[in-house]
C-alpha cells in the first residue's frame, strides 16, 4: 500500500469515526431536548451548565415565486466558485 493509499484509508476511518460521533451526539441531544420539554422548560442550568432551546426564526426569499411576479432574475444572480474535495 502506498503512502497516499493509507492516508485515504486514515481520512476515510476519521471521517466514519466523525460520523459515528455526531450520531451519538445527536442523540444526547434529542435526549436533553425531551428532558426539557418534559420539565416544560426551554432554558435550564443543570450544574455547570446552560441548557438552551427555544424557537428560532429565519426569513429568506421565495426565490420561485419572485420569478413569477416579476420575471427572470439572471442578472441579480450572483454566482460564487469553491473547490470541493471527495474520496470515493
Amino acid at each position: 500500500m502506498t503512502n497516499l493509499q493509507e492516508k485515504i484509508r486514515e481520512y476515510r476511518e476519521f471521517k466514519r469515526l466523525a460520523e459515528e460521533a455526531q450520531a451519538a451526539a445527536d442523540s444526547i441531544a434529542d435526549e436533553l431536548k425531551a428532558a426539557m420539554q418534559e420539565a416544560g422548560q426551554d432554558k435550564m442550568t443543570v450544574g455547570d451548565y446552560k441548557l438552551t432551546y427555544t424557537e428560532s426564526k429565519r426569513e429568506t426569499l421565495d426565490k420561485k415565486r419572485l420569478e413569477q411576479d416579476l420575471g427572470d432574475l439572471t442578472e441579480y444572480t450572483k454566482v460564487t466558485f469553491y473547490k470541493r474535495f471527495a474520496v470515493a
